[in-house]
């Protein structure tokens, strides 16, 4: 089965919280994640053990620019973040990545699935 993997730890907190509702990541990987899709959200770093924090349904993917990107969007991703500056600082804080408003990130709308 298929994951999204969270590293940082206030997506950890986030997730066992169930405040989380969508991840945004970078480019367009809509070959990788379709909706109706199950998978497992998961946690923990790159090349280490992975905890499983809850599997989930993909209710929504989208591929747009940053600049389009709605709040419901940004704070589905991460609580602090209101505008695409915010989410642009960041991004390029926390992943020490260069981004501008022009590039196409991917949205992923996800449910857990209880039961």
């Amino acid at each position: 089965m298929q994951a999204i993997n969270f590293t940082l730890p206030e997506s950890y907190n986030a997730l066992q919280a169930r405040n989380t509702v969508c991840t945004i990541r970078y480019g367009d990987i809509t070959e990788r994640y379709s909706e109706g899709q199950v998978i497992n959200i998961t946690f923990g770093d790159t090349y280490k053990k992975k905890k499983k924090v809850f599997t989930a349904y993909i209710d929504k993917v989208l591929v747009k620019p940053i600049r389009l990107l709605t709040g419901r969007e940004l704070n589905g991703e991460n609580h602090k973040l209101n505008t695409n500056e915010e989410f642009l600082a960041w991004y390029r804080s926390t992943f020490k990545k260069p981004m501008n408003r022009s590039d196409v990130v991917t949205v992923i709308y996800f449910s857990e699935i209880i039961g």
